[in-house]
């Protein structure tokens, strides 16, 4: 019975379940309005069934242990077109990574093949499009700020890439309907600076994607195997707010996305300080373990209150008659 993705317990305000019916809106990747939202996965269902003990698994949300979700959390997010541009990442990274991960049992990572980035880009930028405008995280937060700014490079990297017939509208883009108008000098400035970030390819610079194993980060095989049946994911910043990572978390993986904040301004207290932010690979993996523990620490609080509720109303019991003839698939 594995535990569904939550963003960090006190960054978040809860929503109400999200209706299965039909929902006319704006796609948040393309921006076309008035269009069919799909429910979109926040982290791939490919993922979710290589979670899966049994057929027909459901997953909870750990910090909300009433909250069920049949084949992982979902929102309405994108397009289909949208969604079906996104496919072609999960479906590559499954075979051509995480399923020879598996095979390896864990223990090691295979090469990573040429294109990985698009696919941790493209959960990222799910990621905190779902922290910032569905939870609302980080509001009245100086971090939003630079959270929203991550969002919109991540978004404009992952539709220049495209190759489909999708015309892409951003708030970006030059508004060409009042070009005749009379404009002050500062509206001048603030639409050629907009021109310019509009036809500027997005370079990712100051931006990188890394993928870990639990092993790697220090953890012992029994909290790797605890960890085993968990999908989690959230963004998160350090204090001196130089590191502002997304990461995702699954199968003994960890994947992050990370946004170096070159113009934060970090005085350290002594030379070792000085050295060790250098070192952004190993401050990365620091910064991980932080969060990941953060997160250990949750799950024994909320563990006691769980408990009584599987041993209330027979829960417990039900959940066993559920399993007891299912089909096990791993």
């Amino acid at each position: 019975m594995p535990w569904v993705r939550v963003p960090k317990p006190h960054f978040v305000e809860r929503v109400d379940k999200m209706s299965k019916k039909c929902v006319i809106g704006k796609c948040a990747l393309c921006g076309r309005e008035n269009i069919q939202l799909m429910q979109s996965h926040i982290i791939p269902k490919l993922v979710y069934s290589r979670i899966k003990t049994y057929q027909n698994s459901r997953f909870r949300n750990y910090f909300d242990f009433n909250q069920l979700y049949q084949d992982g959390e979902k929102k309405p997010m994108l397009c289909h077109e949208c969604e079906q541009y996104f496919s072609k990442y999960e479906v590559e990274f499954t075979n051509k990574f995480l399923d020879k991960y598996l095979d390896l049992n864990n223990q090691s990572l295979p090469p990573q093949y040429d294109g990985i980035q698009n696919y941790i880009i493209s959960v990222a930028w799910r990621i905190v499009y779902d922290d910032l405008f569905i939870y609302n995280s980080f509001t009245d937060t100086y971090m939003r700020t630079t959270y929203e700014l991550l969002e919109k490079r991540l978004r404009k990297y992952l539709n220049q890439l495209r190759t489909d017939n999708v015309v892409v509208f951003t708030a970006d883009a030059p508004d060409e309907t009042n070009g005749n108008q009379l404009k002050s000098f500062g509206e001048m400035i603030l639409a050629c600076e907009k021109a310019i970030n509009y036809s500027t390819p997005e370079s990712l610079e100051n931006i990188e994607t890394h993928i870990f194993t639990l092993k790697e980060l220090g953890y012992s095989d029994e909290l790797i195997k605890l960890f085993d049946a968990f999908i989690l994911g959230y963004s998160f910043n350090s204090g001196d707010q130089k590191k502002y990572v997304v990461f995702s978390m699954y199968k003994g993986l960890v994947i992050a996305t990370i946004f170096w904040n070159n113009k934060a301004i970090f005085i350290p207290s002594n030379i070792k300080e000085l050295f060790k932010s250098m070192q952004r690979k190993n401050a990365l993996k620091s910064s991980l373990k932080e969060e990941i523990d953060y997160t250990l620490e949750q799950i024994k609080k909320a563990y006691p209150k769980n408990q009584e509720i599987l041993n209330s109303n027979n829960t417990r019991e039900k959940l066993e008659e559920r399993y007891k003839d299912a089909k096990r698939i791993r």
